[in-house]
């Protein structure tokens, strides 16, 4: 692998050389590949969208990458389901795939959608079925893909940390993004209710994904996801 990229990179400097291993192998980031499928959070997702795990262990499962031998500059692929694997809405729900595409846009990385994710297409292999297309799934994911793009910190310099948080649901989780110029709470609810949230930093309660305020008396109401500014 290390001659195939001298070679190719010699052509073109741009080439982008993505690897796939399961589990993934931090030994294939010296001088192979620049960017690898995250399996593990992506076996984690899929877990804690069936209620198998908290929320909280995605962040464990990105914390994994630098525990296992991955220097923090090495890029990750953000996915929650392939031509391989049943379709994330099928196995966890709505409510769950919902939480889970704002994962993909929310933690460090960079988000893959695979065709008819994006709508909520329910067939693995099959062609587009653009006419059964849900806009709610659609207008959800454009939400968050314009998101990602006005907001820096959630881009690939953004460091993932952690926050103290409470919540009254354990498929509830909140965390951190940030840089020099700023920084963000995000907090991702898996369950079918809406969750309440209560966070130790200081945020506007205006959440960034949907532009509403998710204050309440309790803390912070969040179906899905929510990014909130810190002030």
């Amino acid at each position: 692998w290390q001659e195939l990229r001298d070679r190719v990179k010699a052509r073109d400097s741009e080439f982008l050389l993505l690897d796939e291993t399961i589990p993934y192998v931090p030994d294939f980031h010296n001088g192979m590949f620049d960017v690898h499928f995250d399996t593990t959070l992506y076996f984690t997702l899929r877990q804690v969208g069936q209620g198998h795990l908290p929320a909280e262990a995605i962040l464990d499962a990105v914390d994994g990458r630098a525990e296992i031998g991955f220097p923090p500059h090495a890029a990750f692929l953000l996915y929650i389901e392939n031509h391989d694997e049943t379709r994330y809405v099928v196995e966890c729900g709505d409510s769950a795939a919902f939480a889970a595409a704002g994962a993909l846009f929310t933690l460090p990385g960079v988000p893959m959608i695979y065709g008819g994710q994006e709508f909520g297409q329910r067939g693995r292999r099959d062609t587009l079925a653009w006419d059964h297309a849900r806009e709610a799934f659609h207008d959800h994911y454009d939400r968050l893909a314009d998101l990602r793009e006005s907001v820096p910190e959630l881009g690939s310099d953004g460091a993932l940390t952690r926050v103290n948080y409470e919540a009254d649901t354990d498929r509830a989780v909140a965390f951190a993004r940030e840089r020099d110029t700023g920084s963000c709470v995000c907090v991702l609810n898996f369950g079918d209710a809406p969750a309440t949230v209560r966070v130790d930093r200081p945020v506007d309660t205006t959440d960034l994904v949907t532009g509403k305020s998710r204050s309440t008396g309790e803390g912070l109401a969040v179906d899905d996801v929510a990014v909130f500014r810190e002030r």
